[in-house]
């Protein structure tokens, strides 16, 4: 099945090769953790789990207390040394997510994000390359960061943070690093 995945990307996109996958199975979602703006006094709450196949993120982002984040990360495996593109396929609620890379060039909170718009109850396939990623902290640009290298990364998440008070729910079917060759 891989060696067929394989030849159909290579079909659709001739320059990137399949590197590696994060598909969410029961173990994978194992290692996944959830932090909310509780660590800041906020109440916003939020769980991580298996269910059909995928990865589900939902939980209430709550305004109250200043806060108004939810997220999860693990740290990455398998790395991401020879990405080119990083393939998201998620099925959302409408609402704006991040997705957010971690590395040892920003200071501790600091993640490189790229923002994305869920389309209600479609699965989508949503490609990254480096560029596409901002360095923040916090909600604001950092303007002294080294641009995004995939190969430097250590930690993958995603974040809602919309500014928006109420329930969420985001399906991950798998985070893909496709390689260029």
């Amino acid at each position: 099945m891989k060696f067929f995945k394989v030849l159909v990307l290579l079909a659709a996109f001739p320059s990137l090769v399949l590197a590696n996958d994060i598909l969410f199975d029961n173990i994978e979602t194992k290692h996944w953790q959830t932090i909310n703006d509780s660590v800041m006094g906020g109440i916003s709450t939020s769980r991580f789990y298996h269910e059909f196949g995928y990865g589900v993120f939902e939980g209430d982002v709550s305004l109250a207390n200043n806060g108004g984040f939810a997220s999860i990360r693990r740290v990455i495996s398998p790395d991401f040394s020879n990405g080119g593109v990083v393939r998201l396929v998620v099925k959302g609620d409408g609402r704006k997510y991040q997705f957010r890379l971690k590395t040892h060039d920003v200071y501790q909170g600091a993640a490189y994000v790229a923002e994305f718009t869920t389309k209600p109850n479609q699965w989508q396939q949503l490609s990254f390359t480096e560029d596409d990623f901002r360095p923040r902290f916090r909600g604001r640009d950092i303007q002294d960061a080294p641009p995004l290298k995939f190969g430097d990364a250590i930690q993958v998440g995603l974040l809602i943070g919309d500014k928006t008070a109420g329930k969420f729910k985001l399906q991950v079917q798998a985070i893909e690093v496709l390689e260029a060759i």
